[in-house]
């Protein structure tokens, strides 16, 4: 009977993981589409972060002799 009653814990417990994670992934999605729809707000500007790289003329060399 133990046993019944640890592996219902743990559905349970995994049950509420998945709906948190839906919930969180659901709040997620209504944000960026709030984001998105506002008026005057570019989709592009609305999901851009900070430029973490920047194509220079010394990588594009260093990227030739890659694949040459």
């Amino acid at each position: 009977m133990e046993e019944n009653e640890k592996s219902s814990g743990r559905r349970g417990f995994l049950l509420g993981i998945l709906t948190g994670a839906g919930a969180a992934s659901a709040a997620l999605v209504a944000t960026r589409t709030a984001v998105v729809g506002q008026e005057g707000t570019d989709s592009t500007e609305a999901l851009a972060g900070p430029v973490l790289y920047k194509r220079t003329d010394e990588a594009e060399r260093y990227y030739k002799t890659l694949y040459s």
